[in-house]
């Protein structure tokens, strides 16, 4: 599950503006990518501090 946790953040960095530079419009495809970036790093830091003690991956 950690490693999950850490390969999602690789995965996205490459999916995201992927997936943003399909739109016919530049400037709301880069305006989606910036959205999800910063949506993904909000869940994110939520995972980190609150799921991975939850879940008992932290060594101390």
């Amino acid at each position: 599950m950690a490693k999950l946790i850490l390969m999602s953040v690789l995965i996205l960095t490459i999916a995201l503006p992927a997936k943003a530079a399909r739109d016919p419009h530049p400037v709301r495809g880069l305006k989606k990518a910036i959205l999800w970036f910063f949506l993904f790093n909000a869940a994110y830091t939520y995972g980190v501090l609150v799921w991975v003690q939850k879940l008992g991956f932290s060594k101390g």
